[in-house]
């Protein structure tokens, strides 16, 4: 295969250097574009956000995790508490973050106490208790339910009902990450006990609650969902917040980059997230837009499929690290907007280990790597062992432009020493609800991951066997112990050299081969109030959108 191709392709946004001369550093927003000065508002318009992929539900317990089933769900579903763009931790359903020093967590880290705000209400008008917390716990924990995370829930010894608005966790083992894990954000978040106390757990998964979510507690609730074309969401006349400046939200379900771009230029979407890296001077030309750079604590990165006997050789693992050019992913791809990263912790999370270097471009070394495996090299280019060639399939999500490029490139680089990668994409939905998880048909999975507030979260979700995530059956019983040791300390000074060991670990295993940590480029048009928040979904202050002209 010719890398013309690609390189040509990539070629259309090498323009974008001015607009990455004015990128920020790790966990800032900058913006670009054109604005009206004193654009007049329009009072209770209608927003338009382009989504790329379509939710496969929207219960807020239930996996699969996507982006933008997020995007959809915490419009609609708030928690305990949510983290502000700056990274600090604040209540929204709670009065206040439990501590050590203001007696919300005991001592020896085993007793979490929670208070609710008195007076929210469900869009059904009920009011939101302990009894919804309640629910929820025993619903995430129930093994009938296919829970998107139950890490943290599972700690959990004893649940207390103190009050209709205070409750205690009692925990078996101290977990540093609860609050983070279990009551931050809108996955997983809280569900009405007025709904679910009828509904067996056996039913759960199907319930007709995740297609039509009737009771919800954020600023807006369900209206209606045509599958293929739109999900909207209302303004919820009970939510406790500031009124939305938008009486309602379309998500517009439009599963192709191009044509999202071209309803950005007709202004017939406000809100584009995730947009392609060479869209972001398009964009930027647009009348009345805004686009933003945020660096936030993601990480792209291929999982490698251990059930593979090939895979579970580390020199080839190693050698496939080495095959590729990531740099160049970085320059041609992103136009300089990501950083490399060296194992499974990202530059802005507290965890990182600058220490830990990313692997360099060595096709020579990862030669001989696959060589010592007994992979040698046949007359067609592909290398054999034992009359088998070294084939590998390698998938993503279907009609992104970067990982496009990105899988054209590896297999150029791959080809170059001796390895076949073939190409197999699948639309979102598919890739995260049945490809991923049963772990075929794939050996190499690419998808951007998104950490939380806790660095220490995201190695159990996929590195511990059963982690919620460890889509490539990795286990290394090393990892496992230093992981569950560092979620019983309590200060970062205590787990970061837990958290550092497990990365070199990772670093020198490769349970994934670890690309970079991307800028995400979004932009608005013709609205006020969007404001990308590194730590959560472009939904998080969606009670400010308002459209202007």
């Amino acid at each position: 295969m010719s890398i013309q191709r690609p390189l040509t392709w990539l070629a259309t946004g090498l323009t974008l250097t001015a607009i990455a001369a004015g990128c920020g550093s790790p966990s800032t927003t900058t913006s670009q574009g054109t604005t009206t000065s004193k654009a007049a508002v329009i009072a209770n318009g209608t927003i338009v956000d382009g989504i790329f992929e379509e939710p496969d539900n929207l219960n807020p317990i239930l996996g699969p995790n996507m982006t933008f089933s997020e995007i959809v769900k915490t419009s609609m579903f708030h928690n305990l508490f949510q983290v502000l763009p700056n990274g600090t931790l604040e209540p929204d359903i709670a009065t206040v973050v439990p501590t050590v020093a203001n007696g919300g967590i005991s001592a020896n880290g085993l007793v979490y106490t929670f208070h609710l705000k008195q007076g929210l209400k469900w869009s059904n008008g009920q009011p939101i208790t302990s009894k919804d917390v309640w629910e929820t716990y025993k619903l995430i924990t129930n093994p009938a339910v296919n829970a998107v995370t139950k890490l943290g829930w599972s700690d959990v010894k004893t649940f207390k009902i103190l009050s209709p608005y205070s409750f205690q966790l009692i925990l078996n083992a101290p977990f540093a990450p609860l609050i983070d894990t279990v009551f931050t954000g809108s996955s997983p978040g809280i569900l009405p006990y007025s709904v679910f106390k009828n509904i067996p757990a056996s039913q759960v998964n199907t319930a007709h609650f995740n297609v039509d979510p009737s009771v919800s507690d954020g600023p807006f609730m369900f209206k209606s969902w045509v599958p293929g074309v739109a999900i909207t969401v209302q303004r919820n006349p009970y939510w406790w917040g500031p009124k939305p400046k938008a009486s309602q939200i379309v998500f517009k379900v439009i599963p192709n980059e191009n044509t999202l771009l071209a309803d950005a230029q007709s202004h017939a979407i406000n809100v584009y997230y995730f947009a392609p890296i060479e869209q972001a001077q398009p964009l930027s030309a647009i009348s009345g837009a805004k686009v933003f750079f945020t660096s936030a604590p993601n990480e792209e990165m291929a999982v490698v499929n251990m059930r593979d006997p090939v895979l579970d050789n580390v020199k080839v693992r190693q050698a496939l690290e080495y095959a590729i050019d990531r740099p160049a992913l970085v320059s041609k791809v992103w136009m300089g907007h990501a950083t490399l990263v060296g194992a499974d912790q990202p530059p802005d999370a507290w965890a990182y280990d600058p220490q830990i270097k990313p692997y360099p471009y060595n096709p020579q070394k990862a030669d001989a790597l696959l060589t010592a495996a007994g992979w040698k090299m046949s007359s067609n280019g592909f290398r054999t062992k034992n009359g088998q060639e070294l084939t590998l399939i390698y998938s993503t999500t279907a009609g992104n432009p970067y990982r496009d490029a990105t899988e054209r490139l590896l297999q150029f680089w791959l080809k170059q020493v001796g390895i076949n990668l073939v190409i197999r994409n699948y639309p979102a939905n598919e890739f995260f609800g049945t490809i991923l998880p049963d772990g075929k048909p794939w050996d190499l999975a690419e998808y951007e991951y998104g950490q939380g507030l806790d660095p220490g979260v995201r190695p159990q979700v996929m590195y511990e066997p059963g982690g919620a995530e460890n889509f490539g059956a990795y286990n290394n019983p090393a990892v496992t112990s230093l992981l569950q040791a560092q979620s019983t300390l309590v200060t970062e000074a205590q787990r970061r050299p837990y958290l550092f060991r497990v990365e070199q670990i990772l670093h020198n295993d490769l349970p994934d081969l670890f690309y970079y940590s991307p800028q995400g480029v979004s932009a608005s048009i013709n609205m006020s109030g969007y404001q990308p928040n590194p730590w959560s979904v472009d939904t998080w202050n969606c009670w400010d959108w308002q459209l202007t002209k």
